[in-house]
């Protein structure tokens, strides 16, 4: 993947980094996987292919997730409604960290099944008032924002949900197949936003588990891994964001 496309790809500005290693709770599992957890509440990878709208599906895609574990049969929110509605975030152009989840407290969203993605070239179509069916919209709200840190993180995943996980983009990301990434060269490319699904350990090696939306052929069938404990790429030191959903 070149890093012209890569870039079109991401939309969060790239984070600022420092070097520090830290060690998990003894009492966690070595592993954990929320698909393995509730397999009734995963959401398929999906693509934004020509839009800088990861925020959008990364918090779309956490939330559906929540939602499902709640128990609620709405389908999987829309990263369209966020793209074309969410005026806190600059659509294609990219979004913030926590601007995103805050029009999720307000406003909400709603699911594809009403608002199909529409943005895959770069298209931002203005905020509709219907559904593409004409029916209404209805919006699924965040009860409250809850805002993670390296030292309840992985408690909250296994508790709450899937949560927003952001990083900086590095040219050698373009060129990641499989297994776990660690940042090795390149230049800082931008920021980008994934779904934090799990954690586990290959070969004494810790890994974060991340959902992207660069489609289900990108990496290891539209999901990565990358190293825990060491701040790659600034993803430890920026926190960790979801809502709580009732």
């Amino acid at each position: 993947m070149t890093a012209a496309k890569m870039r079109a790809m991401t939309g969060l500005p790239i984070i600022p980094e420092k070097t520090f290693s830290w060690e998990a709770p003894a009492n966690l599992p070595e592993s954990f996987d929320i698909r393995e957890r509730y397999p009734e509440a995963a959401v398929p990878v999906r693509h934004q292919q020509h839009c800088g709208s990861c925020w959008a599906f990364a918090t779309t895609t956490a939330a559906s997730i929540r939602l499902n574990i709640k128990g609620h049969n709405y389908g999987v929110l829309s990263p369209q409604d966020l793209v074309s509605c969410d005026k806190y975030d600059a659509a294609c152009r990219g979004g913030g960290f926590y601007t995103p989840h805050a029009h999720m407290l307000e406003t909400g969203a709603t699911t594809e099944e009403c608002m199909s993605y529409k943005s895959f070239a770069g298209r931002v179509p203005t905020c509709p008032s219907k559904c593409d069916n004409g029916s209404e919209i209805i919006r699924h709200k965040y009860k409250s924002i809850a805002q993670y840190t390296v030292d309840n993180v992985m408690e909250g995943l296994m508790n709450d949900g899937p949560m927003f996980f952001a990083f900086t983009v590095y040219e050698d990301f373009g060129f990641y197949r499989s297994g776990i990434y660690k940042h090795k060269y390149g230049k800082a490319e931008d920021g980008h936003a994934v779904t934090l699904i799990g954690w586990g350990e290959e070969n004494g090696e810790k890994y974060w588990l991340l959902q992207n939306s660069w489609g289900p052929e990108w990496g290891e069938n539209g999901f990565f891994r990358m190293r825990r404990g060491t701040n790659e790429c600034g993803c430890e030191s920026y926190g960790f964001i979801s809502g709580l959903v009732e």
